[in-house]
């Protein structure tokens, strides 16, 4: 390790809105963050440093872990043999490069869930679309095709429900991430979601279950807790430390799950820092889970991730045009118990993130009544 005296105490690889959401925690803190990325991305204005460059340029990885103690990650899609680099030039990052080779490759993600007995749908590795056929007839159709590297929010991912399809898929999947991943289609009831905190140094923190709904792909609303019975709730609970605990490393990992008919828990995915499943945590628990990211990275006691109301519940403000932003948020003002995050990004696209709404509530239907009503008065 280094003997010098970092500007930061921590840097972010990125600084769009989870980098924001990450800053705003570490003020109250006296956490002083850096963010890699251009003016104009959410984080810039009000982290306490920026250093100028992308997240994919190895040198500006290497200028920002320079000027910090830490290094952290707002995705999952940064290069593990740059992150290396890093960690050889004396800045931890955290999660560790080594762990992150294995969740930004969903097939070796997978595979290492598989190896700790975790449970999972049925998956297969083809070595070339050749390979479809024999593996389609052993899974059965439809198939679940996914790109190994780059997927996120649906990208990346192809449902087919025969062979000509998966065929006339694996190709485009295949340049996009470097190989496919190939899973059994899985008929659930709901998709749940876990926020796991780890503390460097050992310690853990779980948050309560999510139902989160998804439209296109795309988280459009969740609900917390998720409406389950508690022995379902707490299976979904020990899955998904169990499962970080498989990935490693310090800080929060998003747990993305399928509950099916019969009651059984299926890990989907993995997301190895602060999440979309997680943001209602800033109004709705003790400790939000972008807070307890940081205290995770930094070996500092976990925070209580209890609710503060009996039910929660978050809707996603999402581009329904393409176009410059001209956001108003007086209607939604006027709605009580609403709590409006737009994140500052200048223009708007069909489908991306600009924002959310979270509300608390007697139950979690309630809170989502409340959430929608503003959410639906938003302009973007």
């Amino acid at each position: 390790m280094s003997d010098r005296t970092p500007a930061y105490d921590v840097g972010i690889a990125g600084a769009g809105q989870l980098a924001q959401m990450t800053v705003l925690a570490a003020w109250p803190l006296g956490i002083r963050v850096a963010v890699l990325g251009q003016p104009g991305e959410p984080a810039t204005p009000m982290a306490a440093g920026v250093i100028e460059g992308d997240w994919k340029d190895p040198d500006a990885l290497l200028r920002i872990g320079r000027e910090v103690g830490v290094l952290t990650l707002e995705n999952e899609f940064v290069d593990a043999e740059f992150l290396m680099a890093v960690e050889d030039a004396g800045t931890p990052v955290r999660p560790h490069p080594a762990r992150m080779r294995v969740v930004q490759d969903k097939a070796l993600q997978k595979q290492r869930l598989a190896d700790e007995g975790l449970p999972v749908a049925p998956f297969a590795v083809p070595d070339s679309a050749d390979d479809l056929e024999a593996i389609g007839n052993d899974l059965g159709w439809p198939l679940m095709l996914k790109s190994r590297h780059l997927g996120y929010d649906g990208y990346g991912n192809a449902l087919c429900a025969n062979l000509d399809e998966a065929r006339a898929a694996y190709p485009v999947l295949a340049e996009r991430g470097g190989g496919v991943l190939v899973e059994q289609f899985v008929y659930f009831e709901r998709e749940l979601a876990v926020m796991v905190a780890r503390r460097h140094g050992g310690g853990d923190a779980v948050y309560p279950v999510v139902e989160t709904r998804q439209h296109d792909h795309v988280l459009r609303e969740l609900l917390c807790p998720a409406p389950i019975g508690p022995a379902v709730a707490e299976e979904a609970k020990r899955v998904a430390r169990a499962a970080a605990d498989a990935a490693g490393g310090a800080g929060v990992t998003g747990v993305e799950m399928f509950h099916t008919a019969d009651n059984r828990i299926l890990i989907n995915e993995l997301a190895p820092r602060p999440h979309n499943s997680g943001h209602h945590t800033i109004e709705a628990c003790v400790t939000s889970q972008f807070e307890n990211h940081l205290r995770g990275i930094l070996g500092l006691s976990l925070g209580s991730t209890a609710l503060i109301a009996p039910g929660a519940s978050l809707v996603n403000l999402l581009g329904d045009r393409d176009g410059p932003s001209a956001p108003d948020i007086s209607g939604a003002a006027s709605v009580a118990g609403a709590h409006v995050h737009l994140y500052g990004k200048a223009d708007v696209r069909v489908r991306r993130k600009m924002g959310h709404v979270t509300a608390l509530g007697a139950s979690p239907q309630d809170a989502l009544d409340t959430a929608r009503l503003a959410a639906g008065i938003v302009r973007l």
